[in-house]
């Protein structure tokens, strides 16, 4: 690896320090209020039904976890009194999941808000631009995994 690789990686590295610092400028979120729960608040909020539910299924694919995390953070979501979990009386094996009132206030200042403070900004920034940022956070977020996981083995 010649000096060129390494400066591009130590540069990389900073560029994702500097998205972590970014990220930690979000408001603070309530005693207990994990960043992930908002993430499955969030897919909860783009999914819903008429009824305001939402399988739990659906909501790990909408969030990108896998089914036992989603069922997880959900189930802690439960504990919090942030969301509910019931099924209906057509179908018991499945387990649809829907905002308690305190899970609705939060899906408005933590999902709604947050996201429309940010676009106001984002829309100022190049939409190209922002979709390259993506897709190549994506991707970096691959390679380093890679490189992870075959120094484990």
């Amino acid at each position: 690896m010649d000096s060129h690789d390494i400066k591009l990686a130590a540069n990389i590295l900073e560029a994702l320090e500097c998205a972590k610092e970014a990220n930690a400028l979000l408001p603070p979120l309530p005693p207990k209020m994990k960043p992930v729960y908002v993430r499955i608040l969030n897919a909860i909020y783009k999914i819903r039904d008429d009824n305001g539910s939402a399988r739990v299924s659906d909501i790990s694919k909408a969030s990108g976890f896998l089914l036992p995390n989603t069922t997880k953070f959900i189930n802690e979501l439960v504990e919090l009194k942030v969301v509910e979990k019931f099924t209906q009386a057509s179908d018991k094996r499945v387990v649809l999941v829907q905002a308690t009132e305190m899970g609705e206030e939060y899906i408005q200042k933590y999902v709604l808000s947050f996201h429309h403070g940010l676009e106001k900004e984002f829309l100022k920034l190049n939409e190209a631009d922002c979709i390259t940022m993506i897709e190549t956070i994506q991707k970096v977020y691959q390679a380093m995994k890679n490189v992870y996981q075959d120094n484990r083995n």
